[in-house]
């Protein structure tokens, strides 16, 4: 079989730009081994403006969230399926000085940031003693059903590989990729953690992130919006809420472990009045790049073969954006944002 491009994984990643380079007329295989521990899988699906304690906003995100959205309304018209809900975050302060630090970022972030004028309502649901702040507008992406969805429609159409890649059974040249019976013009590698094992791309500044989320049932909570106070609590799927997410940089192994699902049903103990129930606990690497920026384009040795990974917590977001834009420089041969662009680090790459 000859195709245009074969993808490596079919996360966030994958499943965009996959989509992305067929809406440009290419021809795409992808391959992916259904391992439903990738970060993919396991991931919340939350797009938020405004990120951590000092509650700045998400780079590019007045861009990449218009986009994004755009994206997957686009997905649901042609794949008749629900993925995006809008909703926005509950902040419950936890002190004093963390309520007095949203109230100062209020004077000059008033788009995405205001406090909740329903408080009372939440009494019956949490215990809090310092207010409740509101991030608006979130999304909320339904990623297991983008995954299924287009795996479905990949399988249709007989344009994907189900068994793990080995890099081994390449056969790999300046000009084009040979996998199996497969020839392609250009490899490109979508596949998470396993990126940075890599021989191309082993070299770039990864920071692998084991992160644990805990599933429950939680009856009588709306399911309207993300709750926040140390960890996240957010709609999932069948009714069901993840809760979360650690980021361990030290870890020896991929198992759940017993002090993050201790320290998490403590917390909501303390936190939350409604009775729950776990019914799961997740465990997943992220592929995260040192200066927070995705890893998008092609080796500057080896043209062949590319790269679009390292997206982090933020793929929902990321991913839309950078994958319309790699498949146009794939194809158009537009040029790629510098800040994402891996020839950025094309000195260590070429030793």
């Amino acid at each position: 079989m000859n195709v245009d491009y074969l993808i490596i994984g079919q996360g966030i990643s994958g499943t965009l730009l996959s989509r992305a380079l067929m809406k440009l007329g290419k021809k795409v295989v992808v391959v992916d081994d259904g391992n439903i521990s990738s970060s993919s899988k396991v991931a919340s699906g939350v797009i938020n403006p405004i990120t951590g304690k000092r509650l700045v906003r998400t780079w590019m995100i007045d861009e990449l969230l218009p986009f994004a959205q755009s994206t997957y309304r686009e997905i649901e018209q042609e794949r008749k399926i629900k993925l995006l809900s809008n909703c926005n975050i509950l902040d419950f302060h936890a002190s004093r000085d963390a309520s007095q630090g949203f109230n100062d970022k209020l004077v000059e972030e008033k788009e995405y940031l205001s406090q909740s004028g329903d408080e009372g309502k939440w009494q019956e649901y949490f215990r809090f003693n310092y207010g409740i702040g509101e991030i608006d507008p979130c999304l909320l992406v339904d990623v297991g059903t983008l995954l299924r969805s287009w795996r479905d429609h990949l399988l249709v159409n007989d344009l994907s590989v189900w068994n793990r890649f080995r890099i081994d059974d390449c056969e790999i040249g300046q000009g084009n990729v040979k996998y199996g019976s497969i020839m392609a013009e250009k490899m490109i590698f979508c596949d998470g953690v396993a990126s940075a094992e890599n021989p191309f791309f082993s070299k770039l500044p990864w920071s692998k992130d084991k992160g644990e989320a805990l599933i429950a049932e939680i009856p009588g909570l709306p399911a309207t919006n993300i709750y926040k106070q140390g960890i996240n609590i957010v709609p999932w799927r069948d009714g069901l809420f993840w809760i979360g997410a650690t980021h361990d940089w030290k870890y020896t192994d991929m198992r759940p472990t017993s002090t993050f699902r201790k320290q998490t049903e403590e917390l909501l103990d303390y936190w939350l009045k409604l009775p729950y129930k776990i019914v799961d606990h997740l465990v997943a690497q992220r592929p995260v790049n040192m200066d927070r920026k995705p890893f998008v384009g092609l080796h500057p040795v080896m043209p062949s073969v590319g790269i679009f990974n390292g997206m982090g917590t933020k793929g929902c977001s990321v991913a839309p954006y950078f994958a319309e834009q790699f498949a146009r420089h794939l194809v158009n041969g537009t040029p790629l944002m510098p800040d994402v662009d891996v020839r950025r680090f094309a000195k260590i790459l070429a030793r």
